[in-house]
């Protein structure tokens, strides 16, 4: 009977295993995002099922201003609504210095959406882009304005 139980967990904890290798590998491979906080550990856009993309939100890390994102001059915080969760000095400082962070696909969507895809601030190669092309709706928003945006600024050799 010993032998038995010893099988079967033998053959759970390969499955399982297998299970988290493979969700692993299909997270895409993809460059630090500068700037991104220590939540993931590699400071990477390809972890969680929403923060996919990887963008520009202030100048630089030594001025740490707030990029404008449409004529009237406002910030990624004003038109996502997160103003009052501006997390900017975290963007700046260490541990990964730099000038972006892994936002919302949903954030991605709107953004899009009211500013239009040449306005947009997004580092194409720390972006999973894969990820959000094969995704169709985050926080109930309807990613097509980020998929089209993202073939025509990251899949056509317009890297940003």
């Amino acid at each position: 009977r010993e032998a038995v139980v010893s099988t079967q967990s033998t053959g759970v904890l390969a499955a399982f295993a297998f299970a988290v290798t493979t969700v692993l590998s299909s997270a895409g491979d993809v460059a630090v995002c500068p700037g991104e906080g220590p939540r993931y550990g590699d400071y990477k856009c390809n972890h969680d099922r929403t923060h996919r993309v990887c963008a520009k939100l202030v100048d630089n890390p030594q001025d740490c201003n707030e990029l404008s994102w449409d004529d009237e001059g406002d910030s990624f915080w004003v038109i996502t609504g997160q103003q009052r969760w501006n997390w900017k000095d975290r963007i700046c400082n260490p541990p990964n210095p730099g000038d972006s962070w892994c936002i919302c696909m949903w954030a991605t969507a709107r953004l899009i959406s009211r500013v239009g895809c040449e306005n947009v601030h997004i580092n194409c190669a720390a972006t999973d882009v894969d990820y959000v092309l094969n995704s169709y709706t985050d926080g109930g928003v309807d990613l097509a304005p980020a998929k089209e945006c993202l073939r025509a600024k990251c899949r056509s050799g317009g890297q940003e």
